[in-house]
């Protein structure tokens, strides 16, 4: 796209923090603000109170994967070969994502518009345990995520289901083996599912099942074993 300053009249203001970027003017008024600094790179267009003006997109060089913890506003998501050429587009992603692409040499990122935005206002004053919860979110299975799903539910077998149900039996007493047993395998699987929601398909989701829950159970009987029976 070859810069064009005269076809640009009078551009809505953009963000501060924007504006001092290196700028491209293109045709249409567009407006391309180049993140190079590392400030800049890991701010990106978090933590503005609103969207920038229509018509402006942040550039990420060298980049392959992009996050929007503290982002006020839903984004759309371009990623770019180094020949410029479009390998992926993510729509109207909302805040504490974190989206890649693998081979991916730039990022571009500009506010949703259209069927793609999600007004931050109408979210702040939700729950955010519930908006983990909500099946309705979007979850985007890419390289990230699969890592997360990977370390959340190993995690999960080997003591993120033990520990807290350790703590309700210290106040409530000690349970029966099996009961325990069950109580963790559930508590994994209701945190995998519910929480993490991967995107696989039924098989997969049976066997991912079945791999970590049987797991968690092993685990549960030693933690059972060597821990709570000794120490309750």
């Amino acid at each position: 796209m070859t810069p064009n300053p005269a076809t640009t009249t009078s551009p809505a203001t953009a963000p501060a923090r924007l504006a001092r970027l290196e700028t491209h003017h293109l045709r249409g008024g567009l407006r391309l603000f180049v993140a190079r600094a590392r400030r800049a790179r890991l701010l990106g267009l978090a933590l503005l109170p609103r969207a920038p003006p229509a018509g402006c997109a942040l550039v990420l060089p060298h980049c392959s994967s992009v996050h929007t913890a503290g982002m006020r506003f839903a984004l759309d998501l371009v990623f770019l070969d180094a020949g410029g050429r479009v390998l992926r587009v993510a729509r109207g992603v909302p805040p504490w994502r974190v989206v890649s692409c693998r081979g991916a040499a730039a990022v571009l990122e500009t506010a949703a518009v259209g069927n793609g935005m999600i007004p931050f206002v109408a979210e702040e004053q939700r729950n955010r345990l519930a908006a983990a919860l909500d099946p309705r979110q979007p979850i985007y299975r890419d390289t990230y995520n699969e890592y997360f799903m990977l370390f959340l539910s190993a995690g999960g077998a080997a003591a993120g289901t033990q520990v807290p149900l350790y703590i309700v039996m210290a106040i409530t007493g000690l349970w029966s083996l099996w009961v325990f047993v069950l109580a963790c395998v559930v508590f994994e699987l209701v945190v995998i599912f519910g929480l993490a929601r991967p995107q696989m398909k039924p098989g997969e989701r049976v066997g991912w099942a079945a791999l970590w829950g049987a797991t968690t159970a092993v685990l549960a009987v030693c933690f059972y074993e060597l821990v709570a029976k000794t120490t309750l």
